[in-house]
């Protein structure tokens, strides 16, 4: 079981205002690796923004590809999974005009 901390209740706030955002969730989100919003929702979490977490976790997903933690897409039967890190990208048969 891991030590409880204690976190003074004005800089738990300072940090929440400042992380609690729709807006810094969705600009960030994406460039971190799913350790670090993993890290960061569970912190979130911890001072009672449940919702801030699930946003940020939400945000990074976007970006994600089908081998990483958070991916919530479908990835197509017919994708093959490259061997020098596992991305993946859609064929131009499957590409979308906009």
């Amino acid at each position: 079981m891991a030590d409880t901390v204690s976190i003074p209740a004005d800089v738990a706030d300072a940090f929440t205002d400042a992380w609690c955002t729709t807006a810094i969730a969705s600009d960030v989100a994406a460039s971190l690796r799913c350790t670090e919003v993993d890290a960061l929702a569970d912190l979130l979490r911890a001072l009672g923004a449940e919702q801030a977490a699930a946003e940020w976790t939400d945000a990074h997903a976007q970006d994600d590809e089908p081998n990483d933690r958070h991916f919530q897409g479908t990835v197509p039967a017919d994708a093959s999974l490259a061997a020098d890190g596992m991305h993946w990208s859609p064929s131009p048969a499957d590409a979308h005009d906009g």
